[in-house]
């Protein structure tokens, strides 16, 4: 990665009036699969265990860096991310600070695309090196998925993986988490009914606009969901036996207690049940009414209907997402015949906290259920192509645009180079949030499989087998879920001989646009040059609340967006090739500030 200019960092430090960052005595870096990472907004409402996870901590004790990668198996992670010299750069050994912990979540990947001994080779070198910097590694076992073999048995989808995290950390007498069984005890406690719908990603596109189509996701989870985990995560660190985990309880923010309420009682089939949160973080309450049953709206603890959303995306009204504030508080879903429920709590932050999950909640209010709708629905492959883009010039890229063999459509064709990381990506706008087909028109003059990781947040493999020569062509096919927006295609080799060579690439969905070719231009918006609550050291722009940094080419045209957390940000590892850039910076709904980088 490129370093920034000691003239642009002056300049950038000159046009930000900032104000003061209060040093944190620690940071907490999350390292796991798809099901920590970040997701897009335009997932919606899809989010990682680490997405929010800096909400718990008070930003002057603790900062959280989420380092969560979908795909990920343990050993590609430390290949990619974690060791000195890893693939992706920014990597995170090097990051390390004496007093920094490092909390690692793996097995979920590595059922498939790994191995108990690679899982424990590389969950083992990550905990040492943690030590060897002065940090403190906690292992945690994978999170279940969204499967009952019985009302009060969740199946164990990652076999001996979560059990075989536990046998590291107690081998190498580091703590310990156990995700796995929590997450099972919570599951059993909440019932199916209420797993699918609030916990796991089951959403609509009825209940969300940036939707294209229904979502039933066994593994990720939704806002929801990561959050309640987060929770469980953050209780376990309160209570744990080793006392330098234990610490972190001293870390957190004050936490206030939302309690729902329905009436009349029995009026609805499921309602979010009472939780605590800190303040910040957003709050998502649901209701599912009974058949017949007349839903009238939210109403919170004054008696007074509430109305709008935090999240903008939401458009059912069985829905209602607000931001925590610092005050305890009450919300009645309200059905004909019932009424709003007035708070008459003191308001005050919780002084105690949950240490285990029981296995049985006297607020759930309906029976679990067991049927085939539990089981991730089997998305179909829709070769009805609605539009295919040429692949000859990708926005990046680690190869040739050539046009020497025959056959090619429009003006010529994707060359890898022969390595493993060779990569071309471009960068598009999906319409809304869904699963589509994407289909690779190919060429594989070889005599084996070049397959290849078509990534767009996550991993999808395709199988690019030989064509017989160069110049025959044949069409692989693979069911991705895109987001609403903005996003980057990467297609990255996998063989050290390159990928084949690709002529084109389109979806099912439709009105997918590639920006910068016939998405039109991003405009420049002008930002204000207030930059509270922010600093730029070096490459490193320190944030002391969650932001949204969007860089732009000289042509306006976007080249990121990266919602990030509280906490430091690598401006060089957003950026791939040299030049000028317009880095802007948003928190809440202001610009606070926008500024040019030249990367070199």
């Amino acid at each position: 990665m490129g370093m920034f200019s000691k003239v642009w960092q002056s300049a950038v430090i000159a046009s930000m009036v900032a104000t003061p960052l209060v040093w944190a005595k620690v940071t907490i870096y999350m390292c796991g699969d798809s099901t920590m990472q970040d997701w897009a907004e335009g997932y919606c409402p899809k989010q990682g265990q680490g997405q929010d996870f800096h909400y718990w901590f008070d930003i002057n004790k603790a900062a959280v860096v989420n380092r969560g990668q979908g795909g990920m198996a343990a050993d590609g992670y430390y290949d990619m991310f974690w060791k000195h010299g890893c693939s992706n750069g920014n990597c995170i050994v090097d990051k390390l600070q004496a007093g920094d912990y490092a909390v690692i979540q793996f097995g979920i990947n590595d059922v498939s695309k790994s191995d108990e001994a690679k899982f424990t080779k590389a969950m083992s070198t990550m905990a040492k090196e943690a030590e060897a910097k002065g940090a403190y590694p906690i292992i945690m076992s994978p999170i279940r998925r969204c499967y009952y073999d019985s009302p009060t048995q969740i199946h164990n989808s990652y076999r001996g993986f979560p059990a075989r995290a536990k046998a590291i950390a107690d081998s190498l007498k580091i703590p310990f988490i156990d995700m796995s069984e929590m997450v099972a005890n919570f599951m059993i406690s909440v019932g199916e009914r209420y797993a699918q719908q609030f916990i796991f990603n089951y959403a609509t596109s009825g209940e969300y606009s940036n939707l294209k189509s229904d979502q039933a996701d066994q593994v990720h989870l939704q806002m929801n969901g990561a959050n309640a985990f987060g929770r469980i995560i953050t209780e376990q660190m309160r209570a744990h036996s080793d006392p330098i985990v234990k610490k972190l309880g001293d870390y957190m923010a004050p936490m206030y207690q939302v309690s729902v309420k329905v009436s009349p009682e029995g009026a609805a089939e499921a309602t979010s049940i009472n939780a605590y949160y800190p303040q910040g973080m957003t709050v998502m309450l649901k209701t599912i009414p009974k058949s017949g049953k007349r839903f009238l709206g939210w109403y919170d603890g004054n008696g007074n209907k509430v109305s709008g959303n935090a999240v903008s995306t939401v458009k059912s009204q069985y829905i209602y997402t607000f931001k925590m504030k610092d005050a305890a508080t009450q919300f009645t879903a309200v059905y004909e015949g019932g009424t709003a429920e007035k708070y008459t709590g003191d308001g005050k932050a919780l002084t105690a906290f949950p240490t285990t999950t029981p296995k049985n909640l006297d607020d759930v209010t309906f029976v679990p259920i067991t049927s085939d709708s539990s089981k991730q629905i089997d998305v179909q492959v829709d070769k009805d192509i609605k539009k295919y883009f040429d692949a000859y010039k990708p926005d990046e890229g680690d190869g040739f645009s050539e046009n020497n063999n025959a056959g090619f459509h429009e003006e010529g064709f994707w060359n890898f180079a022969n390595s493993k990381t060779s990569f071309a990506s471009y960068k598009l706008k999906f319409p809304g949030a869904g699963y589509t087909t994407l289909a690779v028109i190919y060429a594989n003059g070889g005599t084996s499989d070049r397959m290849i990781n078509a990534y767009v947040d996550h991993d999808y493999y395709i199988s690019a087998p030989p064509t017989g020569s160069w110049t025959t062509w044949d069409t692989a096919y693979v069911v991705l879920d895109a987001p609403a927006g903005e996003a980057e295609l990467k297609f990255m080799s996998l063989t050290a001989d390159g990928g084949p060579n690709i002529d084109m690439f389109g979806f099912s969905m439709d009105d997918v646009c590639r920006v910068g070719v016939d998405c039109g231009k991003t405009k420049m918006v002008k930002a204000s040059a207030k930059a509270a609550g922010m600093r730029l050291i070096g490459d490193v722009l320190l944030l002391t609340e969650r932001a949204d940094v969007s860089v732009y080419d000289l042509r306006g045209s976007l080249v990121v967006h990266k919602s990030v957390s509280a906490g430091e940000v690598d401006l060089s590892s957003l950026v791939h090739a040299n030049g000028l850039y317009r880095v802007m910076v948003r928190q809440d709904k202001g610009n606070y500030a926008t500024i040019w980088a030249k990367v070199r």
